[in-house]
């Protein structure tokens, strides 16, 4: 799995290959917006937090800001 990493401020950015995708299961289930604690990123990612600004599932479909389909939300329906 990859996380790419960005500073919009300075432009800087770094993109990370995880092998164990197990220290990344507490970026799982979080919408966009959500900070996360980044200590699951490795020894040089302790004490950051980083806010979640996009992603893709396992078969490439891409984060929504609005859309959450979990167990609270119900998908819209047609009207008749």
């Amino acid at each position: 799995m990859k996380v790419n990493i960005s500073f919009p401020a300075t432009g800087c950015q770094k993109l990370i290959e995880m092998v164990n995708e197990r220290k990344l299961r507490t970026f799982y289930e979080k919408r966009m917006a959500t900070e996360v604690v980044a200590d699951a990123l490795g020894e040089k990612w302790k004490g950051y937090m980083v806010q979640i600004s996009g992603g893709n599932d396992k078969q490439g479909f891409p984060m929504k800001q609005a859309a959450h389909w979990g167990t609270f939300l119900a998908p819209p329906t047609r009207p008749r």
